[in-house]
């Protein structure tokens, strides 16, 4: 009797242990800020990241920002865009954009990234989908 009262308990355990240890699915938004948060390399603010004034811009990487999320577009800013458009070379600008679209487009429901910085030698803002690269109007 007691073997069996016993054998119930731990079937109950492990019943409610796993019931309540069950994740519910993440949100799009999750989803997204996980990922930039991932490509920023912190859970910080990318704010924080931001070149404090006064000092050399070209000394601080960019962060990405989200600024929304509507219907299947994630609409970022870039903190520190000056070292994206004018210190790592087009290739270095192109490489970082298309690397980040591409890592937030792989998330399920996004089908538009939308870049928001200042204009400059080696990089333009401008959406992206998974067909390619629509340059922002003016």
């Amino acid at each position: 009797m007691f073997y069996r009262l016993l054998k119930y308990s731990f079937l109950l355990l492990l019943i409610l242990t796993l019931t309540c240890t069950r994740k519910s699915p993440k949100t799009l938004e999750a989803k997204v800020i996980d990922k930039i948060h991932e490509l920023n390399g912190s859970d910080k603010d990318p704010q924080s990241f931001a070149a404090p004034q006064g000092e050399p811009l070209h000394l601080y990487p960019p962060k990405l920002k989200l600024v929304k999320i509507s219907a299947d577009t994630v609409y970022l800013t870039v903190i520190n865009d000056f070292y994206l458009t004018q210190s790592m070379g087009t290739t270095g600008a192109e490489d970082y954009i298309v690397n980040s679209a591409t890592s937030l487009l792989e998330i399920d429901g996004i089908n538009y990234v939308d870049y928001d910085f200042a204009m400059g030698d080696h990089a333009y803002p401008g959406t992206f989908s998974k067909a390619g690269y629509d340059e922002k109007e003016e």
